[in-house]
């Protein structure tokens, strides 16, 4: 509306009459209840200056109010009081009704306002964000004098801001609350970030100072996961929480920004579970199986597919791994598994290139007892049924039979199974992994695949790298060493990480996590480091292996330089020697063997 005009003040005072008030506080409760007291707070820091705090919902109607008795009064007479609507519509300009129609702070001074009647306020307003986006509210001052407005703007931001965050807090299926800030003086001060996450490190909400200190785009848009924000490992803030909550932690952004946290579990109960079910998932061993966070040890492309992965936690979409043989791709889908919200229910795994073709069906799809001659008599479940609540993972999916890939579309769409032999149809609710060393894409043009199958499982399609491509061998070879000997530490020597290194891994890490453990089986109960004698011959013998980089030369060199002299200088003792050098008699003599032998 246009100010300045004398529209009829009956009429504008009958678009604002209460209606319904009771409806809208029961509506409001949790702005109500969260905005109160802090409202009654602003109020004692600008007591006595003819003023109230008002408190609006989305449509502009003021639900509470608090101030001086006297200017409750006269405001009072204008209809600026709870239960009447002060939105554009019904009131003209003002401050609640700009804020609301502009989502920004506004301040509306005497003859601004467009009803004769107000001009004697001045009035300031500020939205209330809601924590899953748009405006939930308005904040306004009102007063008869004349406020300082850069001041008064500042104050009511901030009390907005101290509201946004309590209702942040609470948001629904909160499980861990991160405060964060460059300087740890910040921290519980109005300058904190705030950022809230479920019990998997889902994104469900932070405050504005949050986004200015993270430098990334409107989440309530946007709602990255805690891994695309932050380098720290989901698994280790959980950790720290349950472990050291008082103490603050420091958290650096994927931007190299680097953070003082608190980090607080704020639904004791959700982790818990969400850690217990994990480990009594009804995969075997589950407890020592990795998560995506485990999988992620340093290589791009890992990571990449790794980020993508966790994009579609939870949803409805077939994630397909592509890779060479021994890539790693049913680890990945296991981790893919554990780190969803479907972690507690069944992984079930087939590997269509194992089972022959007139056999795929019946597995997939069970039967009933008699179904066919070698049938067993009480039937069979089949993989789809017994993958209910969690998920199935169909490896080598391009070795499927034509005419078994169009049934399987068809019970995607459906999430419908009717099992060999006829009986009634099952509802199936699972999340779908499929994997291929082949390309299925090829395999189309080819006509070996269905294209619309296909294109159903490719909606997420990921390639796992080759071992011999991957930056994070060194990494990787640790922790397989470790998985094979998780009591007992064994060290990787620097001459066999650059064995390790150079090998062309034909097999990739199904390869290299047999080479150590047989190298971890050849060592003696006194011995705590591989070396290339313990490490399978066609390693060290391979013709094909590129030579040393200088690199590695010098290195062993130096290692070679310091065996020698350390023994030297104890005079040929061999115990004092290997007791300086922190290796065994037995490692020591092998090391002065290798050096002697031609």
């Amino acid at each position: 509306m246009a100010s300045g005009l004398r529209p009829d003040e009956r009429l504008m005072e009958d678009r604002g009459h209460p209606a319904g008030l009771s409806d809208r506080l029961e509506a409001n409760a949790r702005l109500v209840t969260y905005a109160q007291p802090i409202m009654e707070h602003l109020h004692q820091q600008i007591a006595r200056s003819s003023s109230t705090i008002l408190l609006a919902d989305e449509t502009g109607t003021i639900l509470r109010s608090v101030g001086d008795a006297d200017f409750l009064e006269r405001a009072a007479r204008v209809a600026l009081k709870p239960g009447y609507s002060w939105s554009e519509a019904a009131m003209g300009t003002n401050a609640i009704g700009t804020a609301l129609a502009e989502q920004r702070a506004v301040a509306v001074i005497g003859d601004e306002h467009y009803l004769d009647r107000n001009k004697f306020l001045t009035c300031i307003a500020t939205p209330i964000q809601a924590p899953t986006g748009g405006v939930l509210g308005i904040l306004d001052v009102s007063t008869s004098a004349r406020l300082t407005q850069v001041h008064a703007q500042a104050l009511l931001q901030t009390t907005a801001e101290i509201i946004e965050n309590r209702l942040i807090e609470t948001v629904a299926d909160a499980a861990v609350v991160i405060r964060f800030h460059h300087q740890p003086e910040a921290l519980a001060s109005p300058l904190e970030g705030l950022a809230v996450f479920d019990e998997i490190g889902n994104f469900l909400a932070c405050n504005r100072r949050a986004e200015r200190l993270l430098g990334i785009a409107d989440t309530r848009v946007t709602r990255p996961p805690f891994w695309e924000i932050f380098e720290t490992r989901w698994n280790t803030l959980l950790d720290h929480a349950l472990q050291s909550s008082a103490r603050p932690t420091t958290l650096r952004s994927h931007l190299a920004r680097e953070f003082v946290a608190h980090v607080l579990v704020s639904n004791l109960q959700r982790v818990r579970t969400s850690l217990a079910a994990r480990e009594n998932t009804t995969t075997p061993n589950a407890r020592n199986l990795p998560t995506l966070d485990d999988l992620d040890l340093g290589d791009k492309t890992v990571n990449h597919a790794i980020r993508r992965a966790r994009r579609i936690l939870g949803l409805d979409i077939p994630l397909l791994i592509q890779g060479e043989t021994g890539t790693g791709k049913e680890v990945f889908a296991q981790a893919f598994h554990l780190s969803g919200p479907r972690r507690s229910g069944p992984f079930v795994a087939i590997n269509c290139a194992a089972i022959p073709a007139n056999l795929i069906e019946a597995e997939l799809f069970g039967y009933t007892p008699g179904a066919y001659t070698s049938a067993r008599s009480e039937g069979a479940r089949g993989k789809l049924r017994e993958a209910h609540g969690g998920t199935l993972f169909l490896d080598e999916i391009g070795d499927m039979p034509l005419k078994l890939q169009a049934v399987l579309l068809r019970v995607l769409e459906t999430r419908r199974v009717t099992p060999l032999g006829g009986g009634p149809e099952e509802s199936v609710d699972l999340s779908l992994v499929c994997a291929s060393h082949r390309s299925l894409k090829a395999l189309c043009e080819r006509g070996e695949f269905r294209p619309d199958l296909y294109f159903r499982l490719s909606a997420m399609s990921l390639s796992l790298p080759a071992l011999r491509e991957r930056s994070d061998i060194d990494a990787l070879a640790r922790r397989l060493l470790h998985d094979e000997s998780p009591v007992r530490p064994i060290r990787l020597s620097a001459s066999s990480l650059d064995l390790i290194r150079r090998h062309p891994w034909p097999g990739n890490i199904r390869q290299l996590r047999n080479a150590l453990r047989l190298a971890a089986a050849m060592l003696t109960s006194d011995e705590d480091t591989l070396t290339p004698a313990h490490l399978p011959q066609e390693l060290t013998d391979d013709p094909d292996l590129p030579p040393p980089t200088p690199a590695a030369q010098s290195l062993r060199a130096a290692e070679s330089r310091l065996v020698g002299d350390t023994v030297a200088r104890h005079k040929g003792n061999i115990s004092a020697a290997a007791r300086e050098l922190g290796i065994t008699r037995t490692t020591l003599y092998r090391k002065l063997r290798q050096q002697a032998a031609p």
